[in-house]
């Protein structure tokens, strides 16, 4: 952030000095490593609380600058302050209390930089605590903050995963939640991510607007289905991290004031539920459920006790497999896709938006093996293999087309041949 006059004190505070013990707090938070449930819950409670004053002293700052970076500040405040606030589950406590730590590292820096405050001045210069920074895993942009939390100190479990599975294992590598937000110009990756996308961009350019493409394809395809079908519960499996606008939110733009809409966020990636809990939770009189499974277990999923206590399965749902089915092999995707959309009513719909070497054979083929390498093998199927998931479905016009080409995107200002997926829509009959 551009340095900028210091805003004056909120409530004759001296900011400076907050400053200083703010960091001073942020840092024992963060070598405080919690192996326990209660030891989470402790952190959390401090880390809550250092957050929301951070808040108080940030606002006044956002009012006295202007344009973009004014927006940035309050858009971090406002996330800052939501998840400080809100009370995860407890399933998932250990995940949202390392993105809060990520984003009040990342809020104080801010406040330093526009104070002319310099951290390596305030943090303890133990030689233990050099070397815990060296190694730490940090997201993009914040290589002067605190160590982060799971890098210091024995590995901490993330209990919602049932099994020893650390935060430093989940970072160690890409994940492509985390790429396609580094795509989108977003800030929840890690310098992994970062690097992993310019490789990807370097043998495929058009990925941004590949993926600004498949977003616009989101919305407009919740738009249809809301206002032509009348479907207000949806499945999204593999939420990824949260975009703007919601699905909710889009879902609501078309409905009559007071309408309820029900959506059930599916993932298997703790950290992409962790944000989903605070970020994707819809106000009333709409319902949320969190659902943390793998599509590869699709039973898992439908009776989830979170997703029946959202929806009424008994009423159409649109299943949205945007980008996701790539992912998942043929034995486990083609009966996932099967098991999922059978147990459905009449009336549902499935949407999927898949990518495909049919439009790009080169460079997606590229894609496809730097993904091999660094994430996981994936499948970039042709028309033909995404048309087995529509078996026995009507599909809507214009059936299946490159993802560009439906309608709603179609006159949208992206560079000829940028589309690098196909997309349909099916009703079930």
């Amino acid at each position: 952030m551009t340095s900028t006059t210091p805003a004056a004190s909120t409530k004759g505070t001296d900011v400076p000095t907050l400053l200083t013990n703010a960091r001073r707090e942020l840092d024992a938070i963060a070598f405080r490593v919690p192996n326990a449930p209660m030891a989470v819950a402790a952190a959390l409670t401090s880390l809550g609380a250092l957050a929301l004053r951070l808040v108080t002293a940030a606002e006044p700052l956002a009012g006295s600058i202007g344009g973009e970076k004014q927006a940035e500040l309050r858009a971090l405040i406002g996330r800052v302050k939501d998840r400080a606030s809100s009370k995860p589950r407890p399933d998932l406590a250990y995940e949202h209390l390392l993105v809060l730590l990520r984003q009040t590292q990342e809020l104080l820096r801010r406040l330093e930089q526009a104070h002319g405050i310099e951290p390596r001045r305030i943090q303890a210069a133990s030689a233990s605590r050099r070397h815990a920074a060296h190694h730490a895993v940090q997201p993009v942009g914040e290589s002067r903050i605190a160590p982060a939390l799971q890098a210091v100190g024995p590995p901490a479990p993330l209990p919602s995963l049932g099994s020893a599975v650390t935060l430093r294992q989940l970072t160690a590598k890409p994940s492509s939640a985390r790429v396609q937000d580094c795509l989108r110009r977003g800030k929840d990756h890690y310098p992994v991510d970062g690097e992993m996308t310019e490789q990807l961009l370097t043998v495929a350019p058009f990925l941004r607007d590949a993926v600004a493409i498949n977003d616009t394809f989101a919305i407009q395809a919740v738009a249809l289905l809301v206002g032509q079908l009348g479907i207000t519960q949806f499945i999204d499996l593999g939420c990824g991290l949260p975009t703007s606008p919601t699905l909710y939110e889009t879902a609501a733009a078309v409905l009559p004031s007071g309408s309820e809409i029900a959506v059930a966020y599916v993932d298997h990636d703790p950290i992409v539920m962790a944000h989903a809990a605070t970020l994707l939770t819809a106000p009333r009189p709409h319902r949320t459920a969190h659902v943390h499974a793998d599509l590869a277990q699709p039973d898992s999923i439908l009776t989830d006790p979170d997703l029946r206590g959202a929806l009424d399965l008994s009423r159409p749902v649109a299943v949205l497999a945007h980008a996701v089915l790539h992912e998942v092999p043929d034995h486990h995707a083609y009966p996932a896709i099967s098991a999922l959309t059978g147990r459905l009513a009449p009336g549902s719909a499935l949407s999927i938006t898949h990518p495909t070497a049919a439009l790009h054979p080169g460079s997606m083929n590229r894609v496809g093996g730097l993904y091999t390498e660094s994430i996981s093998p994936i499948a970039l199927r042709s028309p033909h293999e995404l048309g087995r998931f529509f078996d026995g479905w009507r599909l809507l016009a214009p059936g299946l087309v490159e993802t560009a080409h439906w309608h709603g995107v179609t006159g949208t200002a992206y560079p000829p041949g940028s589309s690098a997926a196909f997309a349909a829509i099916a009703v079930k009959p």
